[in-house]
């Protein structure tokens, strides 16, 4: 149903209708039950989706995101933004866990506000991710992408490469403007980590590089280790 303004609610998916799309009025429920809308009619409306939903679509047959205050998209899942036209009207999307977000579309397809991205307490193998490589035009309107969320550190070893965006288009009314001052990668004694934007062959992306370090006492005691056997060695 594309008519009509609803009165702001929170809306639920359930893929009852199952066709997996977003503008499906019958794959909502408000306070439990379908109430003939969907999400995209009041700029307070909030949407949640839950765990391994599958991949939920804004289809080629729907002309725009309306105004959507929130959308929540549990670990899983995957969101793929495919509109025929249209600007993408939404203060925040969160991405949970392994959740995905896919910006695809052979027309032009617009951001009609700045929004934040919140990827919320993520680990270096959970979590989310926003792909947007496969846009024919990509109107930034000068508006930004902030990026908020907190690397977990405590599970980190090794050294490795976490990649939270993935971003390839033609970039119209100025380059796209990332805000990642919202991402905190306190780096640690023990964790070295990093976030940086960088461009390589047309595709920008935001990535953590992180790298764990000895700890001083383990290399203190190192050093003792050697002073002992050297002289072990001396007394001989």
């Amino acid at each position: 149903m594309l008519g009509g303004i609803s009165q702001a609610a929170t809306y639920i998916w359930s893929g009852a209708a199952n066709n997996g799309i977003y503008g499906d009025s019958g794959n909502w429920t408000v306070n439990g039950s379908p109430n003939g809308y969907y999400p995209q009619h009041s700029a307070n409306d909030d949407a949640v989706i839950g765990q391994n939903a599958g991949t939920i679509t804004w289809s080629n047959s729907e002309a725009f995101f309306g105004d959507t205050n929130t959308i929540q998209i549990g670990s899983g899942s995957t969101l793929v933004c495919s509109p025929a036209k249209g600007d993408l009207n939404v203060n925040s999307i969160t991405l949970e866990g392994n959740a995905h977000l896919v910006f695809e579309s052979t027309n032009a397809f617009g951001l009609g506000r700045d929004f934040t991205l919140n990827f919320g307490t993520f680990t270096a193998s959970e979590h989310g991710s926003w792909t947007a490589t496969d846009i024919a035009n990509l109107w930034v309107n000068h508006h930004s992408v902030h990026f908020t969320g907190t690397l977990d550190m405590n599970s980190l070893t090794g050294s490795g490469t976490i990649e939270l965006a993935s971003i390839k288009s033609d970039q119209w009314d100025g380059p796209l403007t990332l805000d990642l001052s919202g991402l905190n990668i306190a780096s640690t004694s023990q964790v070295q980590a990093n976030v940086t934007q960088v461009t390589e062959n047309g595709v920008t992306k935001v990535i953590i590089n992180y790298e764990t370090v000895p700890e001083p006492a383990t290399f203190s005691l190192g050093i003792l280790g050697l002073g002992g056997l050297l002289l072990r060695r001396r007394r001989k």
